[in-house]
């Protein structure tokens, strides 16, 4: 394959996907479900960054896509990696009449796909509207020459004739084998908001508990949200980080070499979800196989759902026929 490309001629499991390559980075992206991007993997190292599900996942079928109660719906269709999450973020919620099940409606819709190959660059220009909100999401992901980033330009309008509150996600998910004990989360933030609504076994950090990152001081001794605890001490945390100085955070592991940076814009992604899923995710549909650390810019405070975000003053609104536009970007390199 030359070293710069992009191809829509494959399918995953029935869905349309897209490749994007250079020689630097190899792109899968899910054109067909959400336009999800599965893989990100660097080839210096041969590591796949993004998180891959244990637990078998499928296509969604068309029709009904998820009821107001409904926790499932996501997690039976997620593969992991890169999803952009809209209307709602977190629990199922109601809102004018729309129900929207667990991380609302975008990553279970077939997007239309168009590729485009020039001298420099590759690029995936993707474009969804959605069924129970008045959304249109045009999404654009490029690959440049020599890069080892990739960039991601995403735009939401609102096609109703009415104004909407919505929340939105970008529900990056970085897995094993970058994500170790070995590994360190660098990012500059100041508060950590431990999410009131989890509270398994498993979590270590107090439900509805704020302090100063990264150290949680408690009174079994200290948490240090930037390390990772091994697989059989069966951890489970949720959290959101905010306060950024700037718009990033950096993953760094030193046996690997290898680091990943995610840009995005802090002044709409005020928050960063913490998901430590560190083998004490216990409940279906992980039963404690996954080891993963979910970093996910959001506009919301987690996890109550669209209708909670409302109350709390963290929703977005978006006027009837208005427009609201991000970038983002994920870039490997060495650890050092």
């Amino acid at each position: 394959m030359p070293e710069l490309s992009v191809t829509d001629e494959y399918a995953r499991r029935g869905i349309d996907t897209v490749h994007l390559e250079n020689d630097r980075l190899r792109v899968e992206v899910l054109a067909g479900k959400g336009g999800d991007v599965t893989e990100i993997r660097d080839k210096r190292t041969d590591v796949n960054v993004l998180f891959e599900t244990p637990h078998e996942w499928y296509a969604p079928a068309a029709g009904q896509i998820g009821s107001p109660d409904d926790w499932f719906t996501f997690l039976d269709h997620f593969p992991g990696g890169w999803n952009s999450v809209l209307p709602t973020a977190g629990a199922p919620a109601q809102v004018e009449g729309a129900p929207l099940a667990h991380h609302g409606e975008s990553t279970l819709i077939p997007f239309d796909a168009r590729t485009t190959a020039e001298d420099d660059r590759v690029v995936v220009s993707l474009s969804a509207e959605l069924s129970r909100y008045p959304l249109r999401v045009e999404r654009e992901l490029t690959l440049e020459e020599g890069a080892s980033r990739l960039e991601w330009e995403e735009t939401v309008a609102n096609v109703g004739e009415v104004d909407v509150d919505y929340s939105w996600v970008q529900h990056v998910a970085l897995g094993e084998p970058l994500i170790s004990p070995d590994a360190r989360l660098e990012a500059p933030c100041e508060t950590v908001h431990v999410d009131p609504h989890h509270d398994p076994d498993t979590r270590r950090l107090p439900a509805g508990e704020t302090f100063e990152y990264p150290v949680y001081e408690g009174d079994d001794g200290e948490i240090d949200v930037s390390r990772f605890p091994p697989k059989d001490e069966r951890v489970h945390d949720l959290a959101a980080l905010t306060g950024f100085e700037e718009g990033r955070y950096t993953v760094t592991n030193p046996e690997l070499d290898l680091g990943v940076t995610v840009e995005f814009d802090r002044d709409l992604y005020e928050f960063v979800w913490y998901w430590g899923a560190f083998g004490g995710f216990e409940d279906a549909p992980f039963f404690g196989r996954n080891y993963n650390l979910g970093l996910e810019p959001c506009t919301s405070r987690p996890t109550g759902g669209l209708e909670e975000h409302v109350e709390n003053d963290t929703a977005e609104h978006l006027p009837a026929g208005e427009t609201v536009s991000t970038a983002l970007s994920l870039e490997t390199h060495a650890a050092g």
